[in-house]
């Protein structure tokens, strides 16, 4: 079980609320939020805290709209007061910085001075090292290494980073294809090298050492205390692709032979030492379900020995898993130990909220630190361990940081307020929470926004929003989306179905072979519900929506059922058959999602295909898809057209080129927009007027059935 501890934390959103009330805001002043809106957004994220806590460095990136591109920089902020400091400026994307151990330089990786990549591929990026306190960025290591996830050794001499051996560019455009991960959705293909360790000297003084070979990817690299042996993620077998099990290994940086920390039994990632250098916390399961697992907190001793499961009781995930328009798998870092070493800091899912909790390390339990309504994507943990900033979000906040005392003494003091001119101008529907049985009887959690401009006893045409995953979630944060369709008139109901991620191991597995099953039950459950809570509903302009796993749900929702009078289907899935072996990562859903691979189970995968149902759907789709998505490629959403137009339904097929699976959260600005606008056009011509009366055949006295 997780035990809560009382910290004063208001909760974000309804305080919002309150506050509107509370200093009279006149609400005929404002607006409603429009599309365009979402290019004027900032987005925060990373907030990394100096060595002795009293800076902070993060991330903040803004729309470019003449380029149309973003553009990223560090900014700086004193932790106990004081103005905010644009740190990097220029027509670059600056990330993931990390003080020196002595806090006077910060590393960050950087795609200034690089060339433009192919499309639906993203820049290289180069590691460069500047002063704390100002002055000149200098490149430390080119882009030719592709370098990410840097490391500083403690005595602040070196760093180490994830890279790629340097090699000429190769003279052939023609890609010979060896191993089955050759692709990955935002990465485009496989260039041929593996990810390895490299060491770089700060001084600049000769080439980055590679300190590991051979045919595998490694990752989340992190030194010891005495900077002799760095920690990693790899799976150094010939079986490394056809599996998601990766293990903690130590590699010594001065040579000498790798030793395997962890047993092979699932995937393991972030490791981090002890501040004796005695263990390694990390995350980790055992593969029970495969992806649909509990992500927990793991403790395995440095000399060796069996890893022990720290968090296994409190049955939640150790892990981000709320799904926005905001922001695409955030850098939360991994599990962080306390000066002393008694505690283990770590971010977990609590149904629809992000929470920050403590992990005793010697296995005495969980304890939530912070549990206010909202999501968390970024964390740092003071040195002392007595305050943290988390960066947030939640239904009226984009995104901001704030100071969080872990001592419970004080309340949560705000650094940012970075959309606070937008949000000041524009009126947002609050998400009304409700929970209802779904399949079996088991609660879900659902929500419903209302029209901005909401009058007591109209009703209002609604769509159904189905997230994606199927193990993330809908949670307590802002979403661009949404608030966009309350603001042009249209209700939203959205809703947490079993398979999402928050509510416990049997809950977020139960989509287990039942893709469209109980999972397609608990999501229109949810809508009966809204309709019988929320009269201002109306049951016959209703829409459907969703991506990805969505996408496949909305796609399969209205090959069974005609309640629908207008349907949009982003990044979806049409036919499991073809999915699993054009995508860079459906080949592994037969391992435990599905019940084997399609030549074990063909019946089922077709079965289970919304394609088996086209002849049945009449409902008006609208379909949107990404050219260079590798997660659900877009021969998906063509399959689909082809066969609705071939029967001349009311379809139509939107295709955005260089984009890939994440059009909707980090996609090209101008196609960002252009989507919302397709979006809001399709919805509005199809459920914006009231439908028409259903005629019906009067009955036949004595007629036959």
């Amino acid at each position: 079980m997780i035990r809560a501890k009382s910290l004063l934390c208001p909760c974000r959103c309804e305080s919002q609320i309150t506050n509107h009330c509370a200093k009279g805001v006149n609400l005929v002043s404002k607006r409603k939020i429009t599309i365009d809106d979402l290019l004027a957004l900032k987005w925060v994220s990373d907030p990394q805290l100096s060595p002795v806590g009293s800076r902070l460095v993060f991330v903040q990136t803004v729309v470019d709209r003449d380029a149309d591109t973003y553009r990223s920089h560090l900014w700086v902020v004193p932790v106990d007061g004081g103005a905010l400091r644009q740190f990097t400026a220029g027509e670059h994307r600056d990330s993931l910085p990390r003080w020196s151990p002595d806090g006077r330089r910060i590393a960050f990786l950087s795609d200034r001075g690089t060339a433009k990549p192919d499309p639906g591929v993203k820049r290289p990026k180069q590691i460069f090292v500047i002063p704390a306190d100002g002055g000149e960025a200098r490149l430390l290591v080119p882009a030719a290494y592709h370098p990410s996830d840097l490391s500083w050794a403690p005595d602040g001499r070196s760093l180490a980073f994830v890279g790629k051996p340097a090699r000429d560019e190769p003279h052939s455009d023609v890609k010979v294809i060896t191993r089955v991960r050759y692709k990955h959705d935002g990465e485009g293909f496989w260039d041929g090298r593996y990810k390895h360790l490299f060491r770089v000297s700060i001084d600049g003084d000769g080439s980055p050492q590679q300190l590991t070979s051979g045919d595998f990817d490694h990752a989340d690299p992190a030194w010891s205390p005495d900077g002799r042996h760095l920690a990693c993620v790899t799976n150094r077998t010939e079986e490394a692709d056809f599996t998601n099990v990766t293990d903690v290994w130590i590699i010594p940086v001065d040579g000498g032979e790798a030793r395997q920390l962890t047993g092979s039994i699932g995937p393991s990632s972030s490791p981090t030492w002890s501040p004796d250098g005695r263990a390694i916390a990390y995350y980790g399961h055992d593969n029970a379900c495969m992806n649909a697992t509990n992500t927990d907190v793991w403790i395995a001793s440095a000399g060796g020995g069996d890893p022990v499961n720290l968090t296994a009781a409190a049955d939640r995930s150790f892990e981000h898993h709320i799904i926005t328009d905001m922001r695409a798998h955030p850098e939360i870092g991994g599990p962080v130990w306390s000066a002393d070493g008694q505690r283990i800091f770590a971010i977990v899912a609590e149904g629809a909220m992000n929470q920050l909790a403590a992990v005793d390390a010697r296995g005495a339990g969980v304890t939530v630190l912070i549990s206010g309504r909202r999501e968390i994507f970024g964390l740092a943990i003071g040195g002392s361990g007595d305050r943290a900033v988390v960066a947030a979000s939640d239904p009226a906040t984009p995104g901001d940081l704030w100071v969080v005392p872990l001592d419970g003494r004080a309340a949560e003091r705000r650094l940012t307020q970075v959309n606070q001119a937008i949000l000041d101008q524009v009126i947002l529907s609050v998400p009304e929470r409700f929970t209802y049985q779904g399949a079996d009887d088991w609660p879900v959690e659902g929500w419903v926004m209302r029209p901005v401009e909401f009058r007591d006893g109209a009703r209002y045409p609604t769509v159904l929003q189905i997230h994606g995953g199927p193990h993330g979630a809908y949670g307590e944060a802002f979403f661009h989306e949404f608030q966009l369709l309350a603001a042009e008139g249209f209700a939203v109901v959205y809703t947490n179905p079993r398979g999402s991620q928050g509510y416990g191991q049997q809950f977020t597995a139960a989509t287990h072979h039942d893709w469209g099953g109980k999972d397609c039950e608990d999501i229109l459950r949810g809508l009966d519900q809204a309709i019988a809570r929320f009269p201002f509903i109306d049951p016959d302009r209703l829409g459907v929506a969703g991506g990805s796993y969505g996408g496949f749900m909305t796609n399969w929702v209205i090959g069974h059922t005609d309640r629908f009078k207008a349907a949009v289907s982003m990044r979806s899935i049409s036919n499991n058959l073809s999915q699993w072996g054009t995508s860079d990562l459906a080949f592994m859903k037969g391992f435990w999602e599905f019940p084997g691979d399609p030549w074990d189970a063909p019946t089922w995968y077709w079965e289970r295909s919304p394609l088996a149902y086209v002849e049945r759907i009449t409902t008006p789709l609208l379909i949107l898809h990404s050219e260079q998505d590798l997660r659900c490629p877009i021969e998906e959403a063509e399959q689909l057209f082809a066969a609705l137009r071939k029967l001349r339904r009311d379809v139509v097929f939107v295709r955005f080129p260089n984009e890939s699976h994440d059009l909707s959260r980090i996609g090209q600005p101008r196609h960002r927009v252009e989507r919302l606008h397709w979006i809001v056009k399709w919805l509005a011509d199809h459920l914006r007027q009231p439908a028409a009366a259903v005629v019906r055949e009067p009955a036949v006295a004595g007629g036959t059935e």
